[in-house]
């Protein structure tokens, strides 16, 4: 079956738009429309080396020192582009509905790991300043992160900024055991080390959980990998009931670096959705 031009959509979130270097616009499942991206990684830097990433690391990537001016500069181009025709000039965008193409957060998510920036708090200062200029838009600011470095002072501090300006965590939590870890995410970190900063995040800031599931070869995560992933959850959940906001289960959609990673099917999310919801009383959505 064809794809619509809001599927088409969500399966490209491109880093690219017109001459920007670190900000693009994509179409967020997740967000639910609209989702300023910032690039922070254009050397591709990550501490994690996921099975289903869409970043091709075989081929290198130049370092270019991150330059604040330039980067707000890049934002509010795209906002006043955005606010002159809601980018319908943009080729992806064009036939997308006008519901789905409302603006609803900025977020740090780019080709690696956005924490790993030396320059992350200040980063985190200036997505607040843009919220408040912008203050016309439910701006969210938004970070999807690996959670390996969340324990750092400089990350907590720009956490705090952005907590207190109307933002969320979002980070990953891919396994129960320290064997599918190594398998989907690929880490040098033990998955004990995610589990502590994720737990510690929960008390401290707003958070959201996200979950790949998905094939790697031919193999798919078990029961016993489903309950001691559960397991995780619920230490997580037991750390900051008030702050952790939800679950965000996906699956695969765009297209991965590794062939050998496909998609499960919808039911399989769905389950593992119920499965939740029979233990924790906290949202959750299969993307």
């Amino acid at each position: 079956m064809p794809k619509t031009a809001l599927e088409k959509a969500w399966a490209d979130h491109s880093r690219l738009w017109e001459k920007n270097r670190w900000v693009y616009p994509v179409i967020s499942r997740r967000a639910g429309g609209l989702s300023i991206g910032i690039n922070l990684n254009l050397d591709k830097r990550c501490s994690f080396r996921c099975a289903y990433c869409q970043v091709d690391r075989s081929v290198a990537a130049a370092k270019i020192p991150l330059d604040l001016k330039a980067l707000e500069m890049e934002i509010i181009t795209l906002l006043e582009e955005y606010e002159k025709n809601g980018l319908t000039n943009f080729a992806n965008f064009k036939d997308i509905d006008l519901e789905k193409r409302q603006v609803r957060d900025i977020c740090l998510s780019g080709d690696g790991e956005s924490t790993l920036e030396p320059q992350f708090e200040s980063v985190c200062s200036l997505m607040a300043k843009i919220q408040q200029i912008y203050s016309k838009y439910p701006l969210q600011l938004t970070l999807i992160t690996n959670g390996a470095h969340l324990h750092l002072e400089n990350v907590r501090r720009g956490l705090r900024i952005l907590t207190e300006h109307r933002g969320e965590v979002w980070a990953k939590l891919d396994a129960g055991s320290e064997e599918w870890f190594r398998k989907i995410n690929g880490s040098a970190f033990s998955l004990e080390r995610i589990q502590e900063n994720l737990e510690q995040t929960s008390k401290d800031f707003p958070m959201q959980v996200q979950t790949m599931l998905c094939r790697i070869g031919n193999v798919e995560p078990s029961p016993k990998e489903i309950d001691l992933y559960l397991n995780r959850l619920g230490k997580i959940y037991n750390a900051g009931r008030e702050n952790l906001k939800g679950v965000q289960l996906y699956g695969v959609v765009r297209q991965t670096a590794s062939p050998e990673v496909t998609a499960l099917p919808k039911e399989f999310l769905e389950n593992v959705a119920e499965k939740i919801k029979e233990n924790f009383s906290i949202p959750v959505k299969v993307y």
